[in-house]
């Protein structure tokens, strides 16, 4: 678009109207859901949806995005989940471009799983964009005390730096710093900062053609990303009480490099309870989370609706065993619904040589007991509560100030 025209859409406000009517229109996937009772819980939830995901969308499109000065910041957070981002996760973005160099440093930290990929064009065009460049933490090079440098550019640096370079494709727009923490209490975060290489300062003032071009963004993230995150939902909704695993070559294209995603959904009633089952692969990371219907992540600081698998406990018989109820059944592996009655599931398998499919039972919850090993591990009232304090402290520590 020529930049007079961006300018009369700002003069006459018509770019403040196609971002109003872009919300509208994601609005109508919620208020027109014939999938859920306009009067549930679920229903409800989804206008905290709506604030959310624009909240998202604006910070990705409107706030991260100036390739010149760029910054760090979370993409994905608590207070606005979408996609349903891992709660194992600390999700860091900023925006480049791919003629440019930039140098991330810091300290590494030591989160269980650290890796860096590359989005061309801007991940706010989603699903329309690609993974063009990638460096884990089996390949990046750290020093003693956890100092770390990356470099970001078109063209190799000198030898000594290789080992921690990504090429830049030159469509390259965005890059984000995946972490994701087995030991919530005694792994710590990375402290990292991103600068491109011989940046003047101060920036130069805003232009308001650039401004118009981030609205732009953020009415495709609305409109575009909004409704294929909408029917993919949609379509593991259509068989409840399921989840499949991906090979990670038909599921990783959008998301974490050799990450196997199981997607599903569940469905029970208040008095029901839903056991799923798998003996997990070989793998550096797995674990399963609960989600609402709009692929949120649910309460996973003040309740148990997630488990990885440093957290969880296995039955002697290498099985995983959990209940997914909205009732306490008294076991440790027990995901919390929250009282949904509608929800989504996700797993992940990460760098497995396999990729197990669970099964998933719905039964009453009286009958749990009869589905369980003798030796299945149990705890009070009083333990869980204290297994969520601890939950609740140790998120704060790596998501606080």
């Amino acid at each position: 678009m020529k930049m007079e025209n961006k300018l009369e859409r700002l003069r006459n406000g018509d770019i403040f109207e196609d971002l109003i009517l872009a919300w509208k229109r994601l609005g109508r996937l919620v208020y027109n859901d014939k999938a859920t009772d306009p009067e549930s819980l679920e229903r409800a939830t989804g206008l905290l949806y709506m604030t959310r995901y624009l909240t998202a969308g604006a910070t990705l499109a409107m706030e991260l995005n100036d390739p010149e000065y760029p910054y760090f910041d979370r993409w994905a957070d608590r207070s606005y989940s979408w996609g349903i981002d891992s709660p194992d996760g600390l999700y860091s973005f900023a925006c480049i471009k791919g003629d440019s160099t930039y140098r991330i440093f810091g300290n590494r930290g030591t989160a269980h799983q650290f890796d860096i990929e590359i989005h061309s064009p801007h991940f706010a065009n989603a699903p329309n964009y690609v993974r063009t460049g990638n460096l884990g933490f089996v390949d990046m090079q750290t020093e003693p005390d956890g100092s770390v440098e990356i470099i970001l550019s078109p063209e190799p640096p000198p030898d000594d730096n290789k080992h921690n370079w990504i090429q830049l494709a030159p469509d390259a727009e965005s890059v984000c710093v995946r972490q994701f923490f087995y030991d919530w209490e005694n792994e710590q975060k990375a402290e990292l900062s991103i600068e491109k290489i011989n940046a003047q300062y101060p920036p130069p003032p805003e232009k308001p053609e650039v401004i118009v071009d981030k609205a732009e963004l953020l009415i495709k993230w609305l409109d575009e990303a909004g409704t294929f995150w909408d029917e993919v939902i949609r379509t593991f909704m259509k068989e409840p009480n399921t989840v499949t695993f991906l090979n990670p070559k038909e599921s990783d294209w959008g998301g974490h490099g050799g990450l196997s995603y199981g997607m599903g959904s569940i469905e029970i009633g208040q008095n029901e309870a839903a056991l799923l089952e798998v003996t997990p692969p070989d793998c550096h990371f797995w674990g399963f989370q609960l989600g609402s219907i709009y692929w949120e992540s649910m309460d996973w600081w003040r309740r148990q609706s997630s488990l990885n698998g440093f957290q969880a406990k296995c039955d002697s018989d290498g099985v995983f065993r959990c209940i997914i109820s909205a009732r306490d059944p008294g076991v440790h592996n027990w995901l919390d619904t929250a009282g949904f009655s509608q929800l989504t599931i996700m797993g992940r398998w990460l760098h497995a040589r396999d990729f197990p499919q669970p099964t998933i039972k719905v039964l009453p919850f009286e009958e749990i007991d009869r589905h369980l090993p003798e030796n299945t591990e149990r705890v009070s009232l009083n333990e869980r509560s204290e297994i969520i304090r601890s939950r609740n402290l140790a998120v704060q520590k790596i998501l606080g100030l």
